[in-house]
């Protein structure tokens, strides 16, 4: 069995623990992105041919890298979990515990189970405790650009505070699918935070045909028309590897 399972980028969260991992997770919203390939084998993880340890044998394919800001964690656990208990419910719960407990997300697992292409997270949780909504997006594409590894579990221990004050000032402002209100309040969120300097924030506010931009961990996303797409990723190369992936409804789904 093949599954295809898509990469998420959230514009802005608000982090909730609870003692309970099923309880434990994030208010906020998100893109989905590209899709990752998971392939079931015998024995042993591999990620982009890189070997992360024993277990569930699956093999994925991504076009986006671990550690950036991709949710590239939140695909491994998705695709591990699956392949011990199928397209189940308890699957994708059991993702998202082993996701809190290891620090390594909060809201990655209930977004992409949700599915659409912008996703908003109403209720924090795993799949099934937590709610989200997910809604399409006009037609554009999404300009995505890793620029530095950073570990999510260190990252989410240093900016605790800063995330608990601009999570709830993002999440206040009531985003309810309203494409550009996102694109504008992840905006603020990455440069309030400290992932999106204020001179890159000006640099991007003039490129041409780019409707909106944001920042989390190492990932920069621009949202841009299509057609005007490759001119902006040409002039983003200089930031690191480049990638472009058209704005559509994605969900888990086999292959």
């Amino acid at each position: 069995m093949r599954l295809l399972i898509p990469h998420h980028v959230t514009g802005f969260w608000l982090p909730r623990y609870a003692e309970d991992p099923l309880t434990t997770g994030s208010l906020g919203a998100g893109l989905l992105l590209d899709y990752a390939v998971a392939q079931f084998r015998d024995s042993g993880v591999y990620y982009n041919g890189e070997f992360l340890g024993g277990g569930p044998g699956v093999e994925i394919r991504s076009p986006y890298p671990l550690g950036y800001g991709y949710a590239g964690s939140a695909v491994v656990n998705i695709a591990k979990y699956v392949r011990l208990r199928g397209l189940s419910l308890e699957a994708f719960q059991m993702a998202h515990a082993a996701e809190v407990t290891a620090g390594t997300g909060l809201g990655d697992v209930l977004a992409i189970y949700t599915g659409g292409c912008l996703v908003v997270r109403t209720r924090s949780g795993a799949p099934g405790v937590g709610e989200a909504v997910g809604y399409t997006c006009p037609p554009l594409a999404a300009v995505t650009v890793h620029t530095k590894r950073l570990e999510t579990a260190a990252m989410l221990r240093d900016l605790r505070t800063v995330l608990e004050v601009e999570g709830r000032r993002a999440v206040e402002r009531a985003v309810d699918g309203d494409f550009y209100t996102f694109l504008e309040t992840a905006r603020r969120f990455s440069t309030a935070v400290g992932f999106l300097s204020k001179e890159l924030d000006a640099e991007l506010v003039k490129l041409r045909g780019a409707v909106g931009h944001y920042a989390k961990k190492g990932v920069l996303v621009v949202v841009a028309e299509r057609d005007r797409a490759d001119d902006i990723a040409e002039r983003l190369r200089r930031l690191g590897p480049v990638r472009i992936c058209e704005l559509k409804t994605r969900a888990v789904s086999p292959l």
